[in-house]
């Protein structure tokens, strides 16, 4: 059954001069592109392998994330880069080759340090197959990883292969609001600095209103002194926890927060850019929040997508245009394009895939 459905895939491949793999399209801004046919990959879904003493799963690229969430759960055990707009149907394919990782990167990593191996369709509909199903794997040329943010331009994702994390028995949030940005800042650089196990580390800002979110997790008994403790280096704070606090963390996961009028963009950085760039912002009426220890900026930005491109060249920033019906989807300036383009010309030589 599989083989044949990848046959079929194959042969749609090698029938075009440009072609586009696709999943559920919850990623707007990265799919929806009329003028380039389509392969859609979310008809390969389905569990491969699980092995939860081992830790590891493989699963086709078509499975949504709901269902891999569904199944670790029963275990104990979960994906802990903590992958974004699962309720709004993201597949394990499409996380992949948008490289999105969600606010629990902070503790645990990004998706490519979790992924152990992969199986692709190449630009000829050859099934290829890189990496393993196990943790420890042989060295070489890890192509699994340079297919995480390739946005399908290498490849068509068809089976991928990850290792997983027990999951915390239970979580809460502390939550401290200050009067300016620059306080805000100074607090989540402190906490950066210093001997805690955070989960979440999340910035927002608005006009008026500057709020850290720490999450934390593990067995609720240890929650009172751990809590004690980040108050003695903030000073105060609002704890929050059980159903509260997973609604807190299901909005940010599934950009509620974000209209449908506006385009959700995101932007790599570092805490020491992220004045200049609020300040931007807000002069723009956009909606922001700052995750991953103020590492990843998230921007619903209104209107034409241009000057916002304008400004993050300028500024030596890039961005990646994740929702909405933007001209064009990469913004800013763009590192690494030499090494890009060789591996582009190895992967798919004879220029198939499309490039967003």
């Amino acid at each position: 059954m599989i083989s044949a459905a990848i046959e079929d895939l194959s042969e749609q491949i090698i029938t075009c001069p440009k072609i586009l793999p696709v999943g559920k399209m919850t990623k707007s801004a990265l799919s929806d592109h009329h003028e380039i046919p389509t392969l859609d990959m979310a008809t390969m879904a389905g569990i491969v392998e699980y092995h939860s003493s081992e830790f590891t799963f493989t699963a086709l690229a078509g499975t949504l994330l709901s269902d891999v969430e569904q199944m670790l759960a029963e275990q104990g055990q979960f994906l802990p880069f903590d992958p974004p707009l699962i309720e709004a149907g993201a597949t394990l394919g499409g996380t992949i080759a948008s490289g999105l990782s969600g606010s629990g990167r902070y503790r645990y990593g990004g998706l490519r340090d979790f992924i152990l191996g992969m199986k692709f369709l190449d630009g000829n509909g050859n099934l290829v197959k890189a990496g393993g199903k196990v943790v420890k794997n042989a060295a070489g040329f890890d192509i699994p990883k340079m297919m995480v943010g390739s946005l399908g331009a290498l490849g068509a994702i068809v089976e991928a292969s990850f290792k997983v994390f027990p999951k915390p028995t239970a979580y809460t949030t502390l939550i401290v609001t200050f009067p300016s940005l620059q306080e805000a800042l100074e607090a989540l650089v402190r906490l950066t600095s210093a001997p805690f196990d955070i989960f979440c580390l999340d910035l927002e800002t608005s006009e008026n209103q500057f709020q850290l979110l720490v999450r934390i997790g593990g067995l609720h008994d240890s929650f009172p002194e751990r809590i004690h403790r980040l108050k003695s280096i903030l000073g105060k704070g609002q704890n929050v926890i059980d159903a509260r606090e997973n609604e807190i963390w299901r909005q940010i996961q599934e950009f509620t927060w974000v209209p449908n009028s506006t385009s959700l963009v995101k932007v790599p950085l570092t805490p020491s850019r992220v004045p200049d760039l609020d300040a931007y912002l807000n002069d723009n009426q956009a909606l922001r929040r700052y995750s991953v220890g103020a590492n990843v900026a998230w921007i619903g930005w209104p209107g034409s997508i241009n000057p916002l491109d304008q400004y993050l060249t300028n500024s030596g920033l890039s961005g990646l245009v994740i929702q909405g019906a933007p001209d064009k989807v990469r913004l800013g300036t763009r590192s690494g394009q030499s090494f890009a383009r060789r591996v582009k010309q190895a992967i798919d030589p004879v220029g198939r895939w499309m490039e967003v």
